[in-house]
């Protein structure tokens, strides 16, 4: 094993070498680097997510070179063709409830929860995904509102009675069972500051970026931005369907997405915007208003 270095460093390994090259996540892996590396091996298996976070260090390749190499053989469909390959169509981590609402976002509604999933339960919570709006205006990449709103759900969820798997003793929720994500560095400092102040300093927040491959009971999303207007970066990166993906399927059990109703009062300019806030529209159908 090694990085795209040593695959492409003929001291190590010699032209055609090897029978068999796997490419971990090589939905964050660049064309450019598996182009690279291809001469090291006879055959190449490609293994990862494109729906997820694209890579991670971004080269400065042009187009379209500078995409993963999943995404490249992907195109713009959500799962891979038969043709292709083998799309692995069952998660272990989510429960049926929240693996649902992420199949429709970003796998076309193929992607269902394994059976060894079945047999969890949190006490007097119900699983899946729970949109939570929040109003507040005027709020760019950090909302003091949200912040309180998390803090809430954390305190609500803490000390429920979580069953991980059939057979085991229930335990209660724990703040190492509860993660909450969220688009902006300026958010994570203003969550760490309030949740460290209620007393919960195990609690993680972080970045989308920061929690892919993470997991936990319970993952609470806050989105931040108070409307289109305010959003620095645009809908596009604050809606996006990898990122999104990425936060909610996060959660075994229940995740919760914070955001505000303003969101959803944008007149987007382009198709892509419009089937952006399409999809989050869905998501954030049967939604909850916070007090």
């Amino acid at each position: 094993g090694g990085t795209a270095w040593d695959m492409t460093n003929r001291k190590r390994v010699g032209e055609q070498q090897l029978d068999l090259l796997v490419i971990d996540e090589a939905g964050q892996f660049s064309l450019a680097n598996t182009i690279g590396v291809a001469m090291s091996a006879k055959r190449i298996l490609l293994l990862g997510d494109p729906q997820q976070l694209p890579q991670v260090s971004q080269g400065i390749h042009p187009a379209p070179v500078d995409g993963s190499a999943l995404g490249h053989v992907i195109g713009g469909l959500s799962v891979l063709p038969d043709a292709y390959g083998y799309f692995l169509e069952e998660s272990r981590r989510m429960d049926e409830a929240v693996t649902a609402p992420v199949s429709r976002l970003s796998y076309d509604g193929q992607l269902r929860s394994h059976a060894s999933t079945r047999g969890r339960m949190l006490e007097g919570v119900t699983p899946g995904l729970h949109p939570v709006s929040v109003s507040h205006v005027d709020n760019s990449t950090f909302s003091s509102e949200e912040a309180d709103e998390v803090v809430a759900l954390v305190r609500q969820h803490l000390g429920a009675l979580w069953t991980a798997e059939v057979g085991t003793a229930p335990k209660p929720l724990t703040e190492d069972d509860v993660i909450v994500v969220t688009p902006y560095n300026a958010q994570v400092e203003l969550l760490l500051k309030r949740l460290d102040a209620a007393g919960f300093q195990r609690v993680q927040a972080g970045t989308v970026d920061k929690f892919q491959g993470r997991e936990a009971v319970i993952s609470i999303v806050s989105l931040a931005a108070s409307s289109a207007d305010d959003v620095p970066r645009g809908l596009d990166f604050l809606l996006s369907r990898n990122r999104l993906n990425v936060s909610i399927s996060r959660a075994k059990w229940a995740a919760y997405l914070v955001y505000s109703p303003a969101l959803l009062d944008s007149l987007p300019q382009t198709a892509d915007g419009l089937a952006t806030l399409s999809r989050f529209i869905r998501l954030t159908e049967g939604a909850v208003t916070a007090s």
